[in-house]
């Protein structure tokens, strides 16, 4: 048995067993044996995770540990013969792991370094699935690979495990070369970080961190919070609009989503009414579309382009207008070869399809270079951006050794995300002013972009993952947290049950305002305009409208302006906590920098004696101050 220690940890290994200790609460961790895995790519594509990736990962066992000194203790693994060898340093609060890069050539995927468990007691993930999941081992078995960003994917470069005396954040650095993998089996659940190859292999050394905190998951969400202002990859409201004072339109706003296609209706009418109803504020997207090709159709309507007349008037209304900034992909036949990314198999990515047309992947340098002149044609009217996919993920990996931009070499997810960073960049226009928002929230884009979308709905009591706000917690006063477009207050056409877990999708305006007006975030509505959706008959497509006048409208908008207008006084503040005030999760609470506390019941109950809001009636929120 060896052992390293500080003030505030010990780490100790010993008769195969490691384990880390915080010796101010006594809470000891366990790196559990049965999560040690090493093995070949676990990606089928640059996107998506194999359905039987674990077929092709085995498990490493402990070869031999060496103390370095009296901080740094190196542990090694037999993998097949190869040695995998971590370097475990001791932190102020903590451990970092390091990943060294002897004798990986030929192994793809290595634990990070495997799941940690507390040696007593019960244990919850956290987990950065769209706004945040908190998950006690409920439901059904499931093992997932995620990426960072996606739907489903990670938000947040971390996870948190809350034991009952401790938590244990882990923090991983800039993981665009990792996946999450979150397991329900026989020996439990358990959730951690892998490292995966970089253009075949590993390439360079990889760390993770892990922070001892306070069992809540409001000490997890600040721990990473700081883990990510030290890292520099924070910048506040404040500080944004200091140098890009036209953000100060954001706090009030309405999100107001009008379809991909073009409707015959009055656009600026619509506008006028929204006005008239209340919204000072409002960001209008998409006006028209930025692509490399327009010859297509949606549900049997072209892309939506507004005149400029249009656009201007309504700008004069004093609303944002964006374009849809779908610049990921490109259609088959329609660009040049040289635009499409191109994978180990010297074969182009497909992407998408709507009815009979194809879209492949495009090569990030691409993006960049058709934003830059956009910016210079019809985008100078836009007063802000919406990038379809960006802050989903990076793109991927491209192999072609003909492209311009890497000529002669394969392009890293890592150069890759350096691409899709200047892009989101570009999206601010030639004076650096707009506002930039992206589908899928990822923190790997804090300081390019404003606003990241995607969330889950408020579902408690039997449901096995628990939304919690750990973007808000973190970001609150950094991005905006938004529904994925297609998720709005009134429309209901692409919800979804993610395998019994956890529902994510639109049409259910109490719970979403009062999801919203809790995480502090502007309300999402579709009010007027066009947009397609599939008829379950392979790639077909129909249309689906909605005119202000709807009355599902109406009652969207009507549960929409409290939200807003509770987002114009706390929008720009920290999120400093969070509650549930009830043992079954329906009814919570969070707290912001100027003493604001929102309290909202999710439940179909009505629910009294609340302290300091009294009575909540079913999927409503009070704020406190009002």
């Amino acid at each position: 048995m060896v052992s390293i220690e500080n003030n505030n940890v010990k780490i100790e290994i010993g008769n195969g067993l490691l384990t880390a200790t915080d010796l101010q609460s006594g809470t000891r961790w366990r790196l559990e044996e049965h999560s040690l895995f090493y093995g070949g790519s676990i990606l089928s594509s640059e996107d998506w995770p194999l359905d039987n990736f674990e077929n092709m990962l085995n498990r490493m066992t402990l070869k031999r540990f060496v103390l370095l000194n009296g901080s740094t203790l190196m542990v090694c693994y037999d993998a097949s013969g190869a040695e995998i060898s971590y370097v475990y340093s001791l932190l102020p609060d903590g451990f970092e792991v390091r990943l060294l890069l002897n004798n990986t050539s030929k192994i793809e995927t290595i634990s990070m370094p495997g799941s940690f468990a507390p040696e007593n007691g019960g244990k919850k993930l956290l987990l950065p699935i769209m706004q945040g999941i908190q998950w006690d081992g409920r439901g059904q078995n499931i093992s997932e690979i995620q990426k960072s960003g996606g739907h489903l994917g990670f938000t947040m470069q971390m996870y948190g495990i809350l034991a009952e005396t401790g938590g244990l954040l882990c923090a991983a650095e800039e993981s665009v070369d990792s996946r999450w993998w979150y397991v329900k089996d026989n020996d439990g659940f358990r959730v951690q970080n892998l490292a995966v190859a970089s253009l075949g292999e590993i390439g360079y050394e990889r760390v993770v961190r892990f922070h001892f905190t306070q069992p809540a998951i409001t000490a997890v969400a600040k721990r990473y919070r700081q883990s990510v202002i030290d890292a520099g990859r924070f910048i506040s409201w404040e500080e944004k609009i200091k140098t890009r004072p036209y953000l100060e339109c954001l706090f009030g706003t309405l999100m107001c989503f009008i379809g991909y296609s073009q409707d015959n209706i009055d656009y600026v009418k619509q506008c006028k009414k929204l006005r008239a109803m209340g919204f000072e504020r409002a960001l209008i997207y998409p006006v028209e579309f930025n692509t490399y090709s327009l010859g297509f159709k949606m549900g049997g309507l072209p892309p939506i382009r507004l005149s400029d007349e249009d656009i201007e008037k309504i700008k004069a209304i004093g609303y944002d207008v964006a374009p849809w900034s779908w610049l990921n992909e490109a259609i088959e036949n329609k660009s040049p070869e040289s635009t499409f990314k191109i994978n180990r198999n010297d074969e182009k990515i497909f992407g998408w399809q709507i009815d009979d047309f194809k879209w492949f992947k495009t090569c990030t340098p691409v993006m960049h270079k058709h934003q830059t002149k956009a910016n210079k044609d019809r985008l100078k009217a836009m007063t802000w951006d919406h990038f379809d996919v960006l802050g989903c993920t990076t793109i991927g990996e491209c192999y072609s050794l003909t492209h311009d931009a890497h000529k002669g070499k394969a392009l890293s997810r890592r150069e890759d995300l350096a691409w899709v960073r200047k892009t989101l960049l570009a999206g601010r226009g030639a004076d650096g002013e707009r506002i930039v928002s992206a589908e899928g929230f990822n923190d790997l884009f804090s300081l390019e972009y404003d606003i990241g979308s995607v969330k889950t709905w408020p579902q408690y009591g039997p449901w096995a993952f628990w939304p919690v706000p750990l973007t808000g917690l973190v970001y609150h006063d950094s991005i905006m947290h938004s529904w994925w477009e297609v998720h709005n207050y009134n429309s209901c056409y692409f919800n979804r049950k993610v395998k019994g877990l956890h529902e994510y999708g639109g049409g259910r305006a109490d719970l979403q305002s009062a999801m919203d007006a809790l995480m502090g975030y502007p309300p999402d509505v579709f009010p007027f305009g066009a947009q397609y959706g599939w008829t379950g008959n392979g790639n077909e497509t129909f249309t689906y409208r909605f005119c202000i006048d709807d009355e599902c409208v109406q009652y969207a908008l009507k549960k929409a302006l409290p939200v807003a207008k509770l987002h114009k006084k706390i929008g720009k503040l920290e999120m400093t906590d969070f509650n549930f005030l009830s043992n079954d999760g329906w009814v919570q609470q969070t707290t912001f920098a100027d003493g604001t506390k929102v309290t909202a019941n999710f439940s179909n109950m009505i629910e009294n004696n609340i302290p300091e809001v009294g009575t909540l009636m079913p999927h409503s929120w009070k704020a406190v101050p009002e």
